[in-house]
């Protein structure tokens, strides 16, 4: 996935991504090159890309975190895209910037709540729109005139506005535009400062009187609605081309006619538009959401593919058949999401057939509204993003939905229908917390937990009726024994949920993101939490932060393998220890670590990785791999052949 793509003025292509990392290519996009990470975030989206016009090593990106309320900031970098730092506007969520034509250290930079300017090259910022304005906000695009960096545009999620005099005061300039929204990009003409382009979700607009009148531009189609950018050919300034959520369009009339080029299914993040040598045509560099990079050598007319090098497999989650080892589930995410099966432990995979097994419910199931994917007792299961869950029938080779039904009656043990309460449909929430024993499926009910086996007929736990606010839940394999976290409590049962008994959580700690208990120790129990990993030796009594290397941060996944265990950081780092109590080693690389989306052993002493920013990741370790030459604590390597190949970075 490509969000964001910029050239210098010697020719270096940068590309960003949507968590923090940037590569380089030197050649003109034939080859890439990962050169590091945007800060230290793994949530960090590099919206855009600036170079200084008058040549160099710096290098400037607008950045901001997918974390709600996080910010962002501009980063900056000397030596092209190797090492960055901090250049202001921390805790902005920073969407826009772009040089001064003629000042190589003016910039401009667009956030949620205004504008700003810095003459230094972000060394300091100020703010040139007010302060508090309830319109001139949110802003997504800004550009300035190249004869006269005083006039300075911002489009805004409500339609552009437009300075003469560096920001002192501002005006709308919406004349001729359909009142409709977002203001995604914005190009003043190189050639002819009166001439300036815009898109917008009605379509892409012209005005040939700096903004004051805005004419829509035929050709292209409404349905085309989020034009990501719009970038003029240098040498020749007729040419311009739209990035589009469906596909590249050009015009080489100003924008009089338009023509798509490339497939309509084609989300276009970003364009290069790299000067022409000698008498060839202009070499165009289109960086997608699925696709890659593509770059053609005729001005447009056709793409082929060039990702040597670039690879940003993204990962949305990765599961494990409880049942088969080998047997794996890959959810990716491009232009709304893929399901992949691998029946061979990753070494190969196929699509998985995705549509709902029932006509009148064909429109419910949708892998893009996949939130979830579990691997219960009897095979893959989704739950959509309204908290729908659905199993995955291999004889129909469909989604089913599957419907949970209270049996009437309170029961103790296997479920039943005594008692005289009359049967309910049970509702599972967006984002509950599920667990699987071997027969049956433990999910959260408003108060309680409930025990549901494969038909759906669900039973309430007596020892658990005071439950609520769950975080986690984890069952044995045979049912009996169960942790609940709730609250800053822990809740344990030998009963299979008959009785219970009330633990108090590690200090300080109100969520858990996983939990289990030692199969080879019965009274050994971990915790992965927001505040580090932490494990008890008597039944929850008692709690220890494991050290020895883990760092203390958000422990997000853990795994259990048979000799060792696994365990992931919310902000990217995977660690490997042999008794999960400290001694921990750190497997993936600083620079290219990505946010972990799902972990399984595929055999002993193997581990399947599945990561938000480089694929499917092999951690091997066996007899066989040590003998082969493969140290303990060796690093990732990549185990994801086509359709998600890999190749590795060094």
């Amino acid at each position: 996935m490509v969000i964001s793509l910029a050239a210098d003025s010697a020719g270096t292509v940068y590309l960003g991504t949507n968590d923090g990392h940037l590569f380089a290519s030197e050649d003109r996009g034939a080859d890439w090159d990962l050169r590091g990470r945007v800060g230290t975030r793994t949530d960090a989206v590099v919206a855009q890309l600036a170079a200084p016009p008058m040549g160099g090593r710096e290098l400037f990106a607008a950045v901001w975190f997918r974390e709600a309320g996080a910010g962002g900031g501009v980063f900056r970098s000397a030596d092209g895209g190797r090492t960055w730092q901090p250049s202001g506007l921390e805790g902005e969520a920073v969407r826009a910037l772009e040089f001064a034509a003629r000042r190589a250290n003016t910039l401009v930079a667009g956030t949620r709540s205004g504008v700003f300017r810095s003459e230094d090259s972000g060394r300091t910022w100020e703010r040139i729109s007010p302060a508090g304005d309830p319109e001139l906000r949110n802003v997504d695009s800004v550009a300035m005139d190249p004869a006269n960096p005083q006039i300075i545009y911002a489009g805004t999620y409500h339609l552009p506005w437009k300075t003469t005099d560096g920001g002192k005061s501002w005006h709308s300039i919406a004349v001729g535009l359909i009142d409709d929204s977002d203001i995604m990009s914005l190009r003043v003409d190189a050639a002819n400062a009166s001439r300036v382009y815009l898109s917008a979700c009605s379509g892409i607009y012209r005005s040939d009187n700096r903004g004051d009148l805005w004419t829509k531009l035929q050709g292209i189609p409404y349905s085309a609605r989020r034009t990501q950018a719009i970038v003029q050919d240098p040498g020749h300034p007729a040419a311009l081309y739209a990035a589009t959520t469906e596909g590249l369009w050009i015009t080489r009339d100003t924008g009089e006619s338009w023509e798509r080029t490339t497939p309509r299914d084609w989300v276009v993040n970003g364009v290069v538009v790299l000067p022409r040598k000698e008498d060839s045509p202009a070499r165009v560099i289109i960086g997608t959401e699925a696709q890659g990079v593509l770059v053609s050598e005729d001005a447009g007319k056709t793409f082929t593919p060039s990702n040597r090098g670039f690879d940003h497999q993204i990962v949305k989650q990765l599961v494990a058949d409880s049942r088969d080892a080998a047997h794996l589930l890959l959810l990716l995410e491009p232009s709304g999401g893929r399901l992949l099966e691998s029946r061979d432990a990753g070494s190969t995979w196929v699509p998985l057939h995705d549509s709902a097994g029932a006509r009148s419910v064909v429109a419910a199931w949708t892998v893009d509204r996949i939130d979830r994917l579990y691997a219960s007792p009897w095979g893959w299961m989704t739950q959509l993003s309204d908290g729908t869950l659905w199993l995955y029938s291999e004889k129909s080779s469909a989604w089913q939905p599957w419907i949970l039904i209270e049996a009437a009656g309170r029961v103790t043990g296997a479920i039943g229908t005594r008692g005289s309460r009359a049967s309910r449909r049970l509702r599972v929430a967006p984002g509950d917390a599920l667990a699987f024993s071997a027969n049956d499926t433990f999910l959260p009910e408003s108060p309680g937990i409930a025990r549901c086996n494969r038909i759906g007929a669900c039973a309430l736990l007596p020892g658990m009726a005071q439950t609520s606010k769950v975080s986690s839940i984890w069952a044995s394999l045979d049912g009996q024994f169960l942790l609940v976290s709730t609250a800053g409590k822990l809740a344990l049962s030998r009963d299979g949920g008959r009785s219970t008994v009330w633990r108090d959580l590690p200090a300080g700690t109100r969520d858990v993101n996983g939990m289990w208990r030692d199969s080879s120790a019965e009274s050994v129990l971990f915790l992965a939490t927001e505040r580090g990993l932490y494990y008890s030796r008597d039944f929850a009594q008692h709690w220890m932060l494991s050290q020895g290397g883990l760092p203390q941060g958000v422990i997000e996944q853990v795994l259990r393998g048979r000799d060792y265990f696994l365990a992931t950081l919310a902000d990217g780092g995977v660690y490997a220890s042999r008794d999960g109590f400290g001694n921990w080693s750190r497997l993936d690389e600083d620079g290219e670590r990505g946010r972990v989306n799902g972990l399984g052993e595929t055999r002993p002493g193997q581990f399947i990785i599945g990561s938000a920013s480089e694929g499917v990741l092999r951690w091997d370790n066996t007899p066989a791999s040590a003998s082969a030459g493969h140290t303990q604590g060796s690093s990732l390597e990549p185990d994801c052949r086509e359709p998600c190949k890999k190749s590795r970075r060094r």
